[in-house]
């Protein structure tokens, strides 16, 4: 059957049917319009369904629900999914990545993270693999404003929060860091999760995923 005849354009036109020619004769019937309807919603009932039927299949032992995976999908990819262009491993493999960036959005070091690296705008980071990048996940965190974990120790006085005071090694974290009263001493070294690099001019937002990291 032609999408004409599912949707009941044809009829609805008046045009005949090159195997049914009479039907230049009948009107549209209401039915049609209801029948077509009827049936597209029972195919999108049914298309949810297998979709959240995968969907609990790859959130098995994850922190994540089926529904929040759903959510997060985008309409073309839930249409690719449905014409088979994205596999169910796939799926999987997208309920993982969620999973390992809601641990990230709160300032968690996913557990293959084991490398010391640095971001030209995120400072020391834990990643995948050592060295040196333009950009990285944790920049995602930065620009939201997240806490971002640090395997080495920093100094205040390279960190853009840093206030210094009429003191010439005295000064106060702009992000509200614990410090004493007199404030905190710029070449101290300290673990923070809220330290940035200062700027450099010129520079973009640097933000980047396990994709696209690029090394300096």
């Amino acid at each position: 059957m032609s999408w004409r005849e599912t949707l009941g354009v044809a009829e609805a036109a008046g045009e005949p049917h090159a195997h049914n020619p009479h039907n230049a004769q009948n009107t549209a019937m209401p039915g049609n319009f209801e029948d077509s309807a009827d049936s597209a919603s029972a195919d999108a009932e049914e298309t949810a369904s297998r979709l959240l039927e995968v969907l609990a299949d790859s959130c098995r032992d994850l922190a994540i629900t089926p529904a929040a995976v759903r959510d997060a999908l985008a309409p073309d990819d839930i249409e690719d999914w449905h014409k088979g262009e994205i596999t169910n491993d796939a799926m999987a493999a997208f309920a993982r990545s969620l999973v390992q960036r809601q641990e990230m959005d709160r300032g968690q070091r996913p557990a293959h993270y084991t490398e010391r690296a640095t971001c030209k705008h995120c400072g020391p980071i834990w990643l995948w693999f050592p060295g040196e990048v333009l950009g990285c996940p944790w920049c995602w965190n930065r620009m939201a404003d997240r806490p971002i974990p640090r395997p080495d120790a920093v100094r205040c006085q390279d960190c853009a929060h840093f206030r210094h005071t009429d003191h010439p090694h005295l000064g106060h974290c702009g992000k509200g860091k614990p410090e004493a009263i007199a404030g905190l001493w710029d070449t101290d070294r300290r673990y923070c999760e809220r330290y940035l690099p200062h700027p450099e001019p010129g520079d973009n937002d640097g933000s980047a995923d396990d994709e696209s990291l690029t090394k300096g």
